[in-house]
């Protein structure tokens, strides 16, 4: 959920508190800023007021100004971004004089680490790389990019190095970057000599880390599907879209180093690692192993099946093939030699395929059901059916996931591999097939099921307790076409609704990433000390930043209350917008707080509990509940 979009989406808090709310302080900030255009809060708890007079930041506990910028006005708060777990925080601005710049500052002290001033640039991205010491900033200046490397020992910049012009972007690339408009297609990576290894559209960059010189690079006639590193053997493979070739180069000199012998069957599709390190290339002709010694296949005969799309290794040296298209596909097991164990068709697109102890997990457009690894027979006895990418969640004390979809509600057992109906004709307020649900579980009380504007709980026997819909204080028909792109996500023109971040959630629960249950207890009490670290490896690792997992970690985590904004109307008085704290447990408004504006900005700290409000662009309210 975007903060920028704070004013319409659900934010979550926790807190156990029965208290009526109360303002802990207000603050009036016309003489200081004159008019207040926006609020933001930073990862050390500080919250920034921008305005016309400048920039200040205010102490979240009291309301006393930590600093004030006098120059820092007309910020676009559009470009504000908080660095991970770094009091840092990035921003454009613009002077009366001059082009418009862009600041790194350090968000406790005000002090600027980097101005682009008259250069141009601007930041786009970034990537924290602990056991290097930096972050990686992409920049843009017109239509050129560049990377910068910036120190986390000396909160300086080291280097900056240009990457050429900006390959152009389809419209839906465009779309779907919710949160990165990274032109970094690869992953950053090192090679035994240090030089850093990146990928953009069809060029491969190789540059020292220590000056930032390039070192060599290469351009493809199509875009680079794949670009892999081994520390096996030092050597650097590219595969590139549509084309039979792999290419593999000494990543020091970029010299050409392919045998011969490693000839491509088909065209490329992607090349992925093992834990070993040994590298699986999947063509469209079938997929291999790639001896690390020699770089030639190990098997005389690659494996195939049509149309083939993907290869997820085992840790006990198998495979699992998927194959899928826009009607049907096809999930095998392959032994470590190449040969197929089993197979099994899949009805419909499978845009959801995962492993996990029982068997491998798949949900298509027409049925959903686990392949046991033995045989690759159905663990369910009856398929499942979903009309759209369900809300999931995972009930800690039972140990099972929660499946909610088209009225029904399931659990399924990840130890047995059973699923159980536990719910049905359950009726949500408002909600359709389109609307993105997500769900969560709340201890003792059931699962929680959630959009934008619906809040629902459905108790663990199959009982809805409450379902409420609150109405926005403006339209978010863009929000909800947003939620309507899933098929286009996945690459296929299907017609596939929910929520994509329920997809995510399954992989994790998948992997063994549940929630954890101090997350609903409430984890407040603890004072051990997060941040983020740097070093080159777990005994030589020095503190960049740290906070208390009560600062900053915890307002990642579930909470028990919820923020709803919502225009409320009234026969017998005027229209007004409130912001309601509503318990998830029960449904109840248990705060409210009256609005001046109709979309206020605001911002809820659900660590100390408490929302910050800019009203009528100049008083900066803190309220405590």
């Amino acid at each position: 959920m975007k903060r920028c979009y704070k004013f319409l989406l659900l934010i979550l808090l926790y807190t156990g508190l029965t208290q009526a709310q109360e303002i802990l302080w207000e603050i009036d900030l016309k003489e200081k800023l004159y008019h207040v255009g926006w609020i933001e809060q930073t990862n050390d708890g500080l919250i920034l007021a921008a305005g016309a007079k400048g920039l200040v930041a205010l102490d979240n506990n009291t309301g006393e100004t930590k600093w004030h910028n006098e120059d820092l006005k007309s910020i676009d708060k559009n470009s504000f971004r908080n660095i991970a777990n770094l009091p840092m925080f990035y921003i454009e601005y613009s002077p009366l004089l001059g082009k418009k710049r862009g600041l790194l500052m350090n968000s406790n002290t005000g002090k600027i680490l980097y101005d682009t001033k008259e250069e141009g640039y601007r930041i786009k991205n970034f990537t924290s790389i602990p056991e290097q010491g930096i972050i990686l900033f992409e920049l843009l200046k017109e239509k050129t990019m560049y990377l910068m490397k910036f120190s986390l020992k000396t909160w300086q910049e080291d280097w900056i190095v240009s990457l050429g012009k900006k390959p152009k972007s389809g419209l839906l690339k465009k779309i779907m970057a919710f949160e990165s408009s990274s032109f970094l297609d690869h992953t950053p990576q090192f090679g035994t000599h240090g030089n850093m290894i990146v990928g953009v559209g069809k060029h491969i960059y190789v540059i020292n880390s220590t000056n930032g010189n390039m070192e060599w690079q290469y351009e493809a006639k199509n875009k680079i599907k794949a670009l892999v590193y081994s520390s096996l053997n030092n050597n650097l493979y590219v595969g590139i879209k549509k084309s039979n070739k792999l290419i593999i180069f000494n990543p020091q000199t970029g010299e050409n180093i392919t045998p011969g012998k490693l000839k491509l069957r088909g065209y490329m599709l992607d090349l992925v690692k093992d834990k070993a390190g040994n590298l699986i290339l999947v063509e469209s002709e079938g997929f291999n192993i790639i001896n690390p010694e020699s770089n030639t296949f190990r098997w005389k005969k690659s494996f195939k099946i049509e149309p083939l799309t993907e290869v997820i290794p085992l840790d006990d040296g198998n495979f699992i093939a998927i194959g899928k298209d826009d009607k049907d596909g096809i999930i095998a097991k392959v032994n470590a030699d190449g040969k197929k164990i089993w197979d099994a068709k899949v009805k419909g697109y499978a845009y959801y395929i995962n492993l996990t102890d029982k068997g491998v997990l798949y949900i298509s457009t027409e049925r959903s059901n686990i392949l046991d690894f033995e045989k690759g027979k159905d663990l369910w006895k009856k398929d499942v059916k979903f009309k759209a990418i369900p809300a999931v969640t995972y009930d800690t004390d039972e140990q099972k996931v929660v499946i909610f979809e088209n009225k029904k509600a399931y659990k399924f057992d990840l130890n047995t591999g059973d699923i159980d109906l536990f719910a049905e004709d359950i009726s949500l307020e408002k909600v359709s097939r389109k609307t993105p649900v997500e769900a969560e579980y709340i201890k003792d009380k059931g699962y929680f099921l959630f959009s934008d504007q619906h809040l629902s709980l459905i108790s663990k026997d199959g009982v809805l307790e409450y379902t409420n819909y609150y109405t926005p204080p403006s339209s978010n028909d863009a929000l909800f076409a947003l939620g309507n792109l899933a098929g286009a996500y996945f690459g296929v023109d299907l017609d596939i609704k929910g929520a994509i971040q329920n997809i995510n959630k399954l992989t994790d629960i998948s992997n063994g990433v549940y929630t954890n249950t101090l997350d609903q207890n409430g984890a407040r009490e603890q004072t051990n000390v997060s941040g983020l670290y740097v070093g080159t490896n777990s005994s030589n690792m020095q503190a960049v930043f740290e906070v208390s997992n009560t600062r900053y970690f915890n307002s990642k985590q579930t909470k028990n209350h919820q923020f709803v904004v919502t225009k409320v109307k009234s026969d017998t008085a005027p229209t007004k917008h409130v912001i309601y704290m509503i318990d998830k447990g029960t449904g109840k408004i248990e705060k409210e707080v009256d609005l001046l504006d109709k979309t206020p900005n605001y911002l809820v700290d659900d660590v100390d509990n408490r929302v910050f409000i800019n009203q009528k662009n100049q008083l900066i309210s803190c309220y405590k509940f």
